[in-house]
């Protein structure tokens, strides 16, 4: 892939920035404890959610057979419109894939999906991703299901790609369960903290504050001053358009210093590119940290489930963890890239469910809000994609809802590791589009932890550069929050 001349100023300028950063004293926050007031509700100034550890004796869950959540809608299966039969049949054959339940390798005659581990969370897609949906994370205290994976790393960066450091012991993820004689990890539970507060108007409200507790730590104690981030899976939908917005796009939309003085500073992730081996502008990942679609499925199998690829070939054993690396394994391609490509091309091809919006006219006073509040200056309306060998996702104007750039969200949504050149606080602004389709029983889990239970919920988390916004909802009338929350819902 080449790059403009636009693009390799502002990465190169980036990632400059980034080997200073990993030169000075300027290491992240450390995290706080997991004990929070519960009177006022967070502001952006207070310290980062924690995650706690605490010494335990749990074993990781064994592995188990998948089963989707039979209330769960089916509402983000259907494939882009305008498929031909050929492409329409590898979009039948990559959901086949992606619902497969892998299985460890158990000896010489292996099959086409076994390889499952050593150390995994997940042995589907789909666990994690139910309909190619979210998965919602677990209530309070319990110990986390598939969907909900914990990353792990050192303060500073690789020196050469700018990758976040891993743990010698432990990896760059906690893997909760294991096959065979292996040991998992650790075991990860999730706890809530409740914050209270009132709109401007006096009608109070609530929002959770989240920890994550690791214990058992199985291998012996994590680095001293490691950094963790609680990720929970998401919708899939669209990303094979977003893989087709321009480069060039993008950046007209970067405004690091603020130049126009709205509040917003919108920058590009500069992240190495494996198979490249040069530093480009990510797009994929809740801090846009992966360039390709097909290395961020590649890297899912392998860090999700432990099964590799040609992509990322070696198992997701350290060399400190004998008992895992001493497993059978499937060998370094253990999903084929004939399997890895069909399943890149289901995803790239997954469709978008129509907006809602002219079906209500409170839904289409909220899009006026929408605007008027500065949601649009990060969730930004319009794209269009550029030229592809699939014709139904070729020069298409589309509605994602992002900028695909990163932005400060504040210390509250704060995770304090660096990930390549985005900060502790830096987020992706999350695509929008199918908002209104995920499921409603029970907590939505929105947010790149499930923290927030509902959209009016992710709105009021919202810090940093959404402070703004988020002021502008806080002290709206009751009638323009639900009209904006009414055209949210119709996404």
């Amino acid at each position: 892939m080449s790059r403009s001349p636009l693009l390799s100023a502002l990465l190169f300028a980036t990632g400059l920035a980034l080997a200073i950063a990993a030169c000075t004293s300027g290491d992240p926050v450390a995290f706080p404890s997991t004990t929070l007031p519960t009177s006022t509700p967070p502001s952006t100034e207070s310290s980062p959610t924690a995650t706690s550890e605490t010494a335990a004796t749990e074993a990781g869950a064994p592995a188990e057979s998948t089963v989707l959540d039979s209330e769960l809608p089916i509402v983000f299966a259907d494939p882009v419109s305008g498929l031909d039969d050929a492409e329409l049949a590898e979009f039948i054959s990559g959901q086949a894939f992606f619902d497969e339940v892998w299985t460890p390798v158990e000896g010489a005659g292996r099959s086409d999906s076994d390889g499952l581990g050593p150390l995994f969370n997940a042995n589907s897609c789909v666990a994690c991703h139910p309909s190619t949906g979210r998965r919602q994370v677990p209530p309070q205290g319990e110990l986390t299901t598939s969907g909900l994976v914990v990353r792990i790393s050192l303060p500073g960066a690789d020196p050469l790609t700018g990758a976040p450091l891993a743990d010698p012991v432990y990896g760059d993820q906690l893997q909760d369960r294991a096959t065979g004689t292996s040991e998992a990890e650790g075991t990860v539970f999730t706890n809530y903290v409740v914050q209270r507060a009132a709109y401007g108007d006096g009608t109070p409200y609530e929002i959770l504050w989240p920890t994550v507790n690791i214990r058992s730590r199985n291998h012996g104690p994590i680095t001293e001053g490691f950094r963790t981030s609680a990720r929970i899976g998401s919708q899939m939908i669209g990303m094979g358009l977003l893989e087709l917005v321009p480069d060039e796009q993008i950046l007209e939309w970067v405004d690091a210093n603020d130049a126009n003085n709205d509040g917003i500073s919108g920058r590009p992730n500069a992240v190495w590119n494996p198979q490249t081996n040069q530093i480009e502008l990510g797009r994929f990942g809740w801090k846009a940290n992966v360039v390709e679609l097909d290395q961020q499925i590649a890297q899912a199998f392998h860090g999700d489930l432990g099964v590799t690829s040609s992509l990322v070939p070696n198992e997701n054993c350290t060399s400190a963890q004998d008992d895992c690396t001493d497993e059978l394994s499937g060998g370094t391609v253990e999903v084929s890239d004939e399997k890895l490509n069909t399943i890149t091309n289901y995803l790239r091809t997954l469709g978008v469910p129509p907006p809602r919006t002219a079906e209500s006219e409170e839904a289409q006073r909220g899009e006026q809000h929408f605007r008027e509040f500065g949601c649009a200056t990060c969730h930004r309306e319009t794209m269009t994609t550029g030229a592809s060998d699939i014709e139904a996702l070729s020069n298409q104007e589309i509605r994602p809802y992002s900028d695909m750039l990163l932005h400060d969200m504040g210390f509250d949504m704060s995770d304090s590791r660096q990930d390549f050149s985005a900060s502790g606080v830096e987020w992706r602004t999350a695509p929008l589009w199918g908002l209104g389709l995920v499921p409603v029983d029970g907590d939505r889990g929105l947010l790149h932890d499930g923290r927030a239970r509902t959209i009016e919920e992710a709105i009021l988390w919202h810090g940093g550069e959404g402070r703004g916004s988020r002021a502008a909802f806080l002290n709206a009338e009751l009638s323009k929050r639900m009209e904006l929350l009414a055209f949210l819902e119709s996404l």
